[in-house]
């Protein structure tokens, strides 16, 4: 398995929301989290990515632990896309060069998120405009586009179309093919289509 968790909990304000979660996701395949609101999906995601800290359960990565990586190198690998669109100074350009310029992304391979932009149904040219003047749903193909095109090994997603017509939806699964992820949605039709294995989350 390509990342694996195992006994895994997670918390918010000090509370263990759950515990005791495992997971596991090949290369190139979809795992889809699902669950009812506020049963810790979003949560989970940040987990996985190092963002909160934990008390339980193992993680790996291609056998490596988040501190055999570095948690910098970690994150960089393992790409967390949050629910929403950000708003942020500057332009997605902008952002993106500050991306490119840390040091967990030196020599990294790298797509062409303009490429993937019109692949959805959005002009190049609002890459360069600056974030207040996007929409929620070109904010949110935009932030997709930057993580993409890093080549993380691992993408998770959390509500990742919940902006986005139906058009830029089926273009941005087309997208996703081959790539491994983790994808919170609450749509069946989307978690049918996506999923090569689905992880419960109960209440």
């Amino acid at each position: 398995m390509l990342l694996r968790a195992k006994g895994l909990d997670v918390a918010a304000g000090g509370r263990t929301i759950r515990s005791g979660v495992d997971l596991a996701v090949d290369r190139g395949k979809c795992l889809v989290v699902r669950g009812p609101s506020g049963v810790g999906k979003s949560l989970l995601l940040r987990r996985i990515a190092q963002l909160d800290p934990g008390e339980a359960g193992e993680l790996a990565l291609e056998g490596r632990t988040p501190s055999e990586w570095g948690y910098q190198a970690w994150r960089a690998e393992v790409c967390l896309v949050m629910q929403g669109a950000p708003q942020l100074d500057g332009s997605p350009a902008d952002w993106l060069r500050a991306v490119q310029s840390l040091a967990s992304q030196a020599g990294r391979p790298t797509g062409d998120p303009l490429e993937l932009l019109e692949r959805w149904g959005l002009d190049a040219r609002s890459f360069e405009r600056p974030w207040s003047e996007l929409s929620v749903g070109e904010r949110q193909r935009c932030q997709l586009a930057v993580a993409l095109s890093r080549e993380p090994r691992v993408l998770l997603l959390d509500e990742p179309t919940s902006a986005l017509d139906p058009d830029a939806v089926q273009a941005f699964e087309e997208s996703m093919r081959g790539r491994t992820s983790i994808w919170v949605t609450h749509s069946a039709e989307q978690a049918a289509r996506v999923a090569d294995s689905v992880l419960e989350l109960g209440a």
